[in-house]
């Protein structure tokens, strides 16, 4: 791409949130991976990468954010511009599997492949939109199998998409799959030009979506909370352990995957439903419960956590908005959590199905009341009174984190095409899906990002940093998660194993 990018507009601020820590390594990539499923006869006879050029080509005229690089800098006056062209031979990349390999094993080279990808920096992102598709598959499978199978991965810098954006293009993939589109007459020699008129227009930043309001009573507090803590921090006693203190390096993603079948899920979110809850608050008292089981008492007295909210329930309806639930772009905000030392000590040992659900009954509720204060009063609207970003983040360096995890859900995806039976095969179909997150370097020391196939398995992805959190200890809440969801949740009457 030799032409130069247009500029459209200044990135907003929960955008630049994340450019600054791209800038420095902070924050590097977002990732959802989708095991697709197509029948040979409906691939008749075309080669895996070039079906996946064409709709991934037809697809980024659909989506116009998938066309936009970020200009100037990234930790101070970002801009996103139009790209001319698209090479399409760095966007889609078409991986072929070494052998056969049992489902273990693909997972594995998978989620290397994915810690890989996780630990890259976008290169050129003033030129190049700073995203790409990933295309695993066996090219040579077994005569027996009557379809072909393929792990499609969009990697994505977080200032172009939030985690519902992730959803929206794999769902937005399978579409374009099942329609056989004709070949663009723009992608020539894997190049696609950009219409000189664009189908449509990267939306607005959310601040301009979503009506916030600030009362001068929070902007107030808000801003004294600040100085305060940097003047005088806090009394060791009510600090929660958040795993080692913030250091940018060494940067290494580590992924650990936990899977749960359609049948464990159908049971799981039916007791959720018996218990006055649902998956993401029963999954912080469940993560809760393994880290005060699996960490001593005298350090690990407390812990605090969060939950990414999505904003589009919130965006106002306008000329640039014609279906909310759809918008591409970053709408989020979050919810904390804090468990302090009564909370935690409550769970330690062999704590009860009883406490569990309890737990998850007041974090839901906890939740709906955080939603409903929505657009007053919200921290993300705070977010333009940084004026430095590069120095908001470098004076974390070597302090704690706030947050021990984050459970981040995004859902369930429609896997099949409405017309078509979950487990027929006339059409492209997603089996499984996996969202996962790079290593956030100021940010909570685990990420558990959720999300799921309607009818199918869901997926939680563990993502953490090498040498924030100790491997055997993210494995300890893995093993416990798989165990503790493989029986449907926590059992009542019954100690946790």
């Amino acid at each position: 791409m030799t032409d130069i990018p247009q500029p459209i507009r200044p990135l907003g601020p929960i955008e630049v949130y994340s450019s600054s820590r791209h800038a420095l390594g902070f924050y590097r990539c977002l990732a959802h991976t989708c095991r697709y499923a197509v029948p040979w006869s409906v691939l008749q006879g075309k080669s895996v990468p070039d079906v996946l050029e064409t709709a991934v080509a037809n697809l980024v005229l659909r989506l116009p954010r998938l066309s936009v690089a970020i200009t100037g800098n990234e930790a101070s006056r970002p801009y996103f511009a139009s790209v001319h062209s698209l090479d399409l031979s760095y966007h889609l990349e078409c991986v072929e599997l070494p052998a056969e390999l049992d489902s273990h094993a693909r997972d594995s080279h998978l989620l290397h492949m994915l810690e890989a990808q996780h630990n890259q920096l976008w290169p050129d992102v003033g030129t190049r939109p700073p995203w790409r598709v990933l295309a695993v598959y066996n090219p040579r499978p077994s005569q027996l199998e009557d379809r072909q199978i393929i792990d499609i991965v969009l990697a994505i810098h977080h200032s172009l998409a939030d985690g519902r954006s992730t959803s929206i293009f794999q769902a937005s993939l399978l579409d374009e799959l099942n329609k056989q589109p004709a070949h663009p007459s723009c992608l020539e020699d894997h190049v696609l030009r950009m219409p000189s008129k664009p189908h449509g227009h990267i939306l607005p930043p959310q601040e301009e979506l979503v009506k916030f309001t600030t009362s001068w009573r929070f902007l107030a507090g808000t801003l004294l909370n600040q100085l305060a803590s940097g003047w005088l921090g806090k009394p060791a006693t009510d600090l929660p352990w958040t795993g080692a203190p913030i250091r940018p390096d060494p940067y290494q993603t580590r992924l650990r995957l936990v899977t749960l079948p359609a049948k464990a899920v159908s049971q799981l979110l039916a007791n959720c439903r018996a218990n006055g809850t649902t998956l993401t608050p029963l999954l912080h008292a469940l993560i809760l419960t393994s880290l005060a089981r699996r960490l001593p008492a005298e350090t690990a007295t407390s812990f605090q956590s969060c939950t990414p909210i999505d904003l589009r329930p919130f965006v106002q309806s306008g000329p640039l908005v014609t279906d909310r639930a759809e918008s591409f772009g970053v709408l989020v905000t979050s919810a904390s959590h804090s468990f302090d030392s009564s909370r935690v000590s409550a769970l330690r040992g062999q704590a009860s199905g009883e406490k569990i659900w309890s737990l998850a009954q007041t974090l839901r509720q906890e939740l709906k009341d955080r939603v409903e204060t929505i657009p007053r009063d919200d921290m993300v609207s705070m977010l333009s009174w940084v004026a430095d970003w590069r120095g908001f983040w470098l004076n974390k360096v070597n302090k704690r984190r706030e947050q021990t995890w984050e459970v981040s859900n995004i859902g369930s995806l429609q896997g099949s095409p409405e017309d078509t039976e979950p487990v027929s095969g006339s059409k492209w179909q997603i089996l499984r899906s996996v969202m996962s997150q790079c290593a956030i370097v100021a940010g909570p020391a685990l990420c558990a990002s959720v999300s799921g196939v309607i009818g199918g398995p869901i997926s939680i992805a563990l993502s953490w940093q090498e040498g924030i959190l100790e491997s055997e200890l993210v494995e300890g809440v893995a093993h416990d998660l798989q165990l503790w969801m493989d029986q449907g949740g926590p059992v009542h009457g019954q100690k946790l194993p």
